[in-house]
């Protein structure tokens, strides 16, 4: 039930072949012939050098398709990786793990690279090639074959491989690496589908195996195996075809839900690790191809791996149910916390604005005896965010500059409201992409460098209203506006009130969809409202700590923040003290 075998067991005598009771990897006519290049070769010999088989580590060469026929297996796919690693076994003087375990048909033109193979390659009967092809052929007419000029090339390639430069391996170090370290992925099929047709289907896509397809077929294999074997002397047994059919409808239901673009959106952002790659830089497990790789990177990092890789998997080669039901379990509660409000957003917020894995949260959850206790847990993660040890921030304070100072706590703290705000349940789950700044800017509502108002006199008129001395004279305002020295005055006085204006107070800031945002510039705060409002109402997102700073929900009753056309210290300071007690709430801190 392995699925991963090293070179050394590929190619060994006493190794996969004899656990099959098979003889050799014999290559079928209908096959193309050995087409790898000294590029493709060199490629190969190259990752092979600089990978390092640190902590059972190994590079994986993917797949090879094996069909039994009698006593050899038909290769189906695999036919270059094999005869390749042919070659460079044989150059590194494996003559025994390399001779008779790849042939190809004696009834065809290729009988003469068994040949070619067999003499030159691994018996060295001439010595090491150094002929160019043109002289060679010359010496042996017989090997004039297009099969045998692309090994002869790929194997000078390995040739000048090992001796083009000084820092190489030596060839006991890598041929140690290559043996053990190195692995293939083998898709044994039984099968009584026509073997061309099963060869047409893998070349015509030419597409490997993904992590997740090595996965689902080793569930539904091993896992029904193993079952049918528990329960083999119980009257009413689940068939083994029944219960594969089982597992694989419920593999697919897994899927279909990590397809969904929120549920993709939401936990690429808590993954912290990656893929192994696979042969040629490819990605073993890719996101893209199939969705539940994002519950295999979550299982790989529950179980706090630095990647997802498929030794992981190989762990559990005796407990495959075991295997199935821990990700069955974790998948349960990734849908538990994704569809619970508090924890969607909690998690959201810790993933998106520290640097917590996955594994930390993990195992809290498993600690906590209670959902009540975990959400504690997260409160206090959150908290140590955006506030101090001693848990005190005078969001009042009209001193803290925090447009300057405290830029990204700035941020932190207004999605924080936008949390706060959203575990209403009158309101919407948050997108994942809002659990950051994403495409918003930092908005002063009343702009740090506002256009004058144009109607001064009722400005005036307003300024009058809220302050207690040094008021404007009104009396004569008609008459003498039009004189410069007049109007002067009057521009310095609103000028004057203009830059007492707690300006970079957190009550005067908030997040702001970057377009919206440019589109308004300095505009007044009934004009911002109003685009606001308008905005929101046409389906657009406005963050939901903007929405309701905009129309004044953080209004405590004082009449004069009722003020539709202007923005002014006393709507600031309220909704900096509205933000101070919403913080303080929901982290139960009790302020004296």
């Amino acid at each position: 039930m392995k699925l991963l075998y090293s070179v050394k067991e590929v190619f060994s005598a006493d190794g996969y072949l004899k656990d099959q009771a098979k003889e050799c990897y014999s290559i079928p006519l209908y096959q193309r012939g050995y087409k790898w290049t000294e590029k493709e070769v060199r490629k190969l010999l190259d990752d092979i050098d600089t990978f390092k088989p640190i902590d059972e580590k190994f590079y994986c060469l993917q797949n090879i398709t094996l069909v039994p026929s009698l006593n050899v297996f038909n290769v189906v796919d695999g036919q270059q990786r094999l005869a390749t690693l042919t070659l460079i076994l044989s150059y590194l003087g494996e003559e025994d793990l390399a001779k008779d375990k790849v042939k190809f048909p004696d009834n065809s033109i290729r009988k003469e690279t068994n040949d070619f193979i067999n003499k030159i390659i691994i018996s060295h009967e001439n010595g090491i090639i150094t002929d160019n092809w043109e002289d060679f052929i010359l010496k042996y007419p017989d090997y004039d074959h297009q099969d045998i000029f692309h090994l002869f090339r790929a194997y000078q390639a390995i040739n000048t491989w090992f001796n083009e430069l000084t820092d190489r391996p030596s060839k006991e170090d890598f041929l140690k690496k290559l043996k053990n370290s190195v692995k293939l992925i083998v898709n044994k099929i039984e099968t009584q589908n026509d073997e061309e047709e099963i060869f047409g289907n893998l070349n015509s896509k030419r597409i490997p195996l993904d992590g997740a397809d090595l996965f689902r077929a080793i569930i539904i294999t091993r896992v029904a195996s193993e079952e049918q074997k528990k329960e083999a002397n119980i009257k009413d047994i689940i068939q083994l075809n029944e219960k594969r059919v089982k597992i694989g409808w419920e593999f697919d239901q897994i899927n279909n839900w990590w397809s969904q673009d929120l549920v993709k959106e939401y936990f690429s952002n808590i993954i912290h690790i990656n893929s192994d790659i696979a042969g040629k830089e490819l990605k073993l497990f890719d996101l893209n191809k199939h969705p539940i790789n994002l519950l295999l990177f979550l299982f790989a990092e529950s179980k706090n791996k630095k990647n997802l890789s498929l030794e992981l998997i190989e762990q559990y080669n005796n407990k495959a149910t075991e295997l199935y039901r821990e990700i069955q379990e974790l998948h349960n509660v990734m849908v538990d916390w994704f569809e619970d409000r508090k924890i969607y957003h909690y998690l959201g917020y810790i993933f998106a604005n520290s640097k917590t894995n996955f594994y930390a949260v993990w195992e809290v959850w498993k600690r906590c005896i209670s959902r009540s206790d975990f959400l504690d847990f997260l409160r206090t993660w959150m908290q140590k965010l955006v506030l101090k040890k001693d848990n005190v921030i005078d969001f009042s304070n009209p001193k803290i500059n925090w447009y300057h100072d405290e830029p990204k706590l700035l941020i932190r703290v207004l999605i924080l409201l936008d949390v706060i705000a959203s575990l209403d349940d009158s309101q919407a789950f948050m997108h994942p992409k809002y659990f950051t700044k994403n495409a918003n800017d930092i908005e002063h509502i009343f702009p740090q460098n506002p256009e004058l108002p144009s109607l001064k006199k009722e400005f005036i008129i307003f300024l009058n209203n809220r302050i207690d001395t040094d008021k404007f004279d009104l009396h004569e305002y008609d008459e003498k506006i039009a004189e410069e020295l007049y109007k002067g005055k009057v521009e310095e006085f609103i000028q004057k009130h203009i830059n007492s204006i707690y300006i970079n107070s957190i009550g005067n800031l908030v997040l702001l969809y970057y377009s919206l945002n440019r589109s308004i510039g300095r505009k007044s705060y009934a004009y911002k409202r109003s685009k606001v409002i308008n905005f929101f109402n046409e389906g657009q997102y406005i963050q939901p700590h903007t929405f309701r700073v905009f129309v004044r929900y953080f209004d405590d009753g004082i009449s004069e923040t009722r003020e539709l056309e202007h923005w002014t210290n006393l709507d600031i300071e309220a909704n900096a003290k509205a933000i101070e007690n919403k913080i303080n709430k929901f982290f139960n801190i009790n302020v004296k």
